[in-house]
């Protein structure tokens, strides 16, 4: 029986890249991988607004953002993505229309073919980016939205994403990396995501990809297979995704992430085939932390060391 529709982010992933040891001198850089800034390296306080659709009250968060000076679009703000992907409307309103073919890879469901289109300059607020690597799909990303914009695009900042206050804070970094001590989680870094090392109700330990994107939890096939009688107590809902349409089954509620002394609620929650995450990273991914999960805190991303800090309201 299927009970509803949810999305999920849209990323491309291949090979494994972690972050480097020593800080950059330049206190508004993370890697040389990271577009342009052209503004002024200082603090920038960005407006988000939020996703709402009658499936999924609240689905994510966006930015009003110009490309190339053009007009505005509204891009979901998704960790779980590697590359600005723009709709086929957006794309022609940028003037991107034609590029190398690639493939969109998602949450059990056959790739989607992707373009390739020019970089491009991006403008929110007063803060301005060159070099932005960008897609272009043919199909409506998501409903509400024109494509989606990688939270890995401000890693050139320590990142404040403040989701019950609704602004995404941009600071350059501290000379010197963060410690355990300032509550702090090292991540694994994979071509711009990042994956944090949690326990799964206190039963499954794995990797979980921090996904601003995704308006549910997942647990994967194998890490629910933990859990008995998961099917039995799930009911069938089906996934959409800017990568496709699959099913999943949506666990009762009562799940939640532990990441050392933090406990984080993850409902609602869905098992999902995570195969294609496992066959593009190379390595074990038991799940998903989405929106939800993240509905109340405030999390602080340090793309160049690879630590996430998640403080909850």
């Amino acid at each position: 029986m299927a009970i509803g529709t949810l999305a999920f982010g849209v990323g491309i992933f291949a090979g494994v890249a972690f972050a480097a040891a020593n800080p950059p001198p330049n206190p508004c850089s993370a890697s040389a991988g990271v577009p342009k800034l052209v503004s002024p390296c200082r603090h920038y306080s960005l407006k988000l607004n939020p996703l709402l659709t009658p499936q999924a009250p609240a689905m994510g968060l966006f930015l009003k953002v110009h490309i190339d000076g053009g007009p505005a679009l509204r891009l979901l703000l998704d960790s779980g993505a590697q590359y600005i992907v723009l709709d086929k409307r957006a794309a022609a309103l940028s003037g991107r229309s034609s590029g190398d073919t690639l493939e969109l890879v998602g949450l059990g469901a056959a790739a989607k073919a992707a373009r390739r289109v020019a970089p491009g300059t991006v403008e929110i607020g007063d803060l301005l980016l060159r070099d932005c690597d960008m897609l272009a799909v043919d199909a409506k990303v998501l409903e509400g939205v024109d494509g989606v914009i990688p939270m890995s695009l401000f890693a050139g900042f320590l990142v404040h994403f403040d989701v019950p206050g609704k602004t995404l804070d941009l600071e350059p970094y501290p000379y010197n990396p963060p410690t355990p001590d300032d509550g702090f989680s090292p991540a694994r870094s994979d071509h711009s995501l990042l994956f944090l090392q949690a326990v799964l109700n206190e039963s499954q330990a794995g990797y979980l990809l921090l996904d601003t994107g995704a308006a549910y939890n997942a647990v994967s096939l194998a890490a629910a297979r933990a859990w008995k009688n998961y099917r039995i107590l799930s009911a069938t809902i089906s996934l959409r995704g800017g990568t496709g349409d699959t099913d999943g089954f949506l666990l009762p509620p009562g799940v939640h992430f532990r990441f050392g002394s933090r406990v984080l609620s993850a409902d609602p929650a869905v098992v999902v085939d995570l195969s294609d995450f496992v066959r593009h990273h190379q390595f074990e991914v038991a799940g998903i932390l989405g929106y939800p999960a993240l509905r109340r805190s405030i999390v602080t991303i340090d793309y160049r060391d690879a630590l996430v800090r998640v403080d909850t309201r």
